[in-house]
């Protein structure tokens, strides 16, 4: 069944995560090595010793993204130790290049820290859940704990879980990873006769034309950030999100129609087409194919560019350039007809903060992970990163800048949760790099990009594409199928999935 979200979700502290756990040793009690045994009936046995044999040693590892990272979690652990003084926690930072390959050499070593981060998406959440080196947390959280979160954040649709078990303490909105609005120059926009942003693509495509035109070389409507897959897919998903499925997964080149199974580049091409023919008529800036996100962020702080779609985290960047322009974000124009879909995550909530299989002070770990999903941590956590949390309760009283306003309203109006590919069968993660490696080549999204850019077909070229990735699909099932893993087309198909609905199987 589904059902409707119920509150409103929010972004997240994220600290850009790829590193942990180097050197993380030393899980036992405190107490329990190091000291010597004193004599039978020794003096030594007292209720002082006793109660320091009771403080539990916790080693939180965590990722230092940034220069006040390693200080804020140590602050954070003073507080819970002042008031859990029988834990002691030892924040051990990492930098980011060392996250992965630590963590595994410290498991390997059964020297895993008790408390680590979870970085990597769902990938690296199944990663230490079949290396065992996650604790399940389903006998740890109750009611009262789960109901500090949004509606559905430990679901069987949320991504804390797998294979059924919850194996993290999710922070962060997946929403503001996901999010594309259209940042706009309201300024430039007002010169030209436009009160608002465009809404639709015919008024999107009328707006820039005018713009560019009109500019004469001085101003352009719309401008791309170069033809990086990464960033070029920014205008595709954008314009897109108002498409049936919102194209489903296209940013990470599988774009699955989840009501039939098959893989549909063809969906996304009515946006392609648009962005084809803005660039055949030189519409769009010149020389974007060669821009890297800090050329767009200078060009268009400098009002040469009057509409991009970009990411949330873009308007900082741009505020740091140019603090005082007249800067709008909106929802990105969706199709003349009307919206028929959303932007897609397939998840509400991710896992961050795990408990290690291999610690020795497992309750001592959950208090830690019982404060760290608490409204006064993450309330810190949202006031020192600056950044929007997860727990709708934890920014309550706190005043919010006017861009992150318009970032939270987009992503209220343009993302809705849909089918994760894997929810009916999460066997599918065993195989899915497979599938993913063996897609044609170039991948679709240079696939889109030489249509744009070539001033070719898109549709000819996504049909093609589409035969080739769907034959790549069935044939990675049956190796998957005679390898012992039971998957299906069927289990790729979400019949009764509206588009239109948040999807939420608790």
């Amino acid at each position: 069944m589904t059902r409707k979200r119920s509150l409103i979700g929010s972004l997240t502290a994220v600290f850009a995560l790829t590193g942990i756990l180097a050197g993380c040793g030393g899980n036992n009690n405190a107490g329990s090595g190091g000291a010597a045994t004193p004599p039978s009936g020794s003096a030594a046995t007292t209720a002082p010793a006793a109660t320091a044999a009771e403080v539990q040693k916790v080693n939180f590892s965590i990722v230092s993204a940034r220069p006040g990272d390693e200080a804020f979690y140590k602050e954070q652990m003073d507080i819970f130790m002042k008031a859990n003084p029988e834990v002691k926690v030892t924040v051990i930072a990492n930098p980011t290049e060392q996250y992965n390959n630590a963590l595994q050499l410290s498991f390997a070593a059964n020297e895993g820290p008790d408390i680590f981060f979870i970085e990597g998406g769902q990938p690296q959440a199944r990663t230490v859940y079949d290396n065992k080196w996650v604790e399940p947390l389903d006998s740890y959280i109750d009611d009262a704990f789960v109901a500090r979160f949004p509606e559905g954040a430990f679901s069987r649709t949320s991504q804390t879980r797998v294979n059924g078990e919850v194996i993290g303490i999710p922070v962060r909105d997946p929403r503001f990873d996901k999010v594309r609005p259209l940042y706009y120059n309201k300024t430039i926009l007002e010169q030209y006769g436009y009160s608002e942003p465009p809404k639709t693509h015919s008024e999107f495509v009328a707006a820039a034309t005018k713009i560019t035109k009109e500019g004469k070389g001085q101003v352009y409507g719309f401008a791309m950030m170069g033809k990086a897959p990464a960033v070029f897919g920014l205008s595709v998903s954008g314009l897109g999100s108002g498409l049936e499925g919102g194209v489903i997964g296209y940013e990470g080149n599988t774009i699955i129609n989840l009501k039939t199974g098959q893989f549909s580049a063809k969906s996304a091409t009515p946006v392609v087409e648009i962005l084809r023919q803005l660039n055949a008529q030189k519409i769009v800036a010149p020389g974007w194919e060669n821009w890297d996100t800090a050329q767009m962020h200078q060009q268009f702080a400098a009002g040469r560019v009057a509409m991009f779609i970009g990411a949330a985290w873009q308007a900082e960047e741009i505020r740091k350039l140019n603090d005082g322009m007249d800067m709008g974000i909106a929802a990105a124009p969706v199709p003349d007809a009307g919206r028929s879909g959303y932007r897609d995550t397939p998840t509400i909530a991710e896992p961050r903060y795990a408990m290690s299989a291999q610690s020795k002070s497992k309750e001592g770990a959950w208090k830690v992970l019982d404060f760290l999903g608490s409204v006064e941590f993450e309330r810190a956590n949202y006031e020192y990163a600056k950044e929007l949390v997860l727990m709708p309760a934890a920014m309550e009283g706190i005043a919010m800048s006017a861009d992150m306003e318009q970032i939270v309203k987009v992503m209220d109006e343009t993302i809705r949760m849909a089918p994760a590919v894997n929810t009916n069968n999460q066997n599918y993660d065993q195989f899915s790099k497979s599938i993913s490696d063996a897609m044609p080549k170039p991948k679709i999204q240079e696939v889109f990009l030489k249509a744009v850019v070539s001033n070719e077909d898109p549709v000819a070229l996504a049909e093609d594409y589409d035969a080739k990735a769907n034959k790549v699909i069935d044939e990675q099932i049956k190796i998957a199928n005679n390898g012992g893993i039971d998957f299906s087309r069927e289990d790729l198909k979400y019949p009764d999935w509206n588009p239109m609905e948040n999807y939420i199987i608790e």
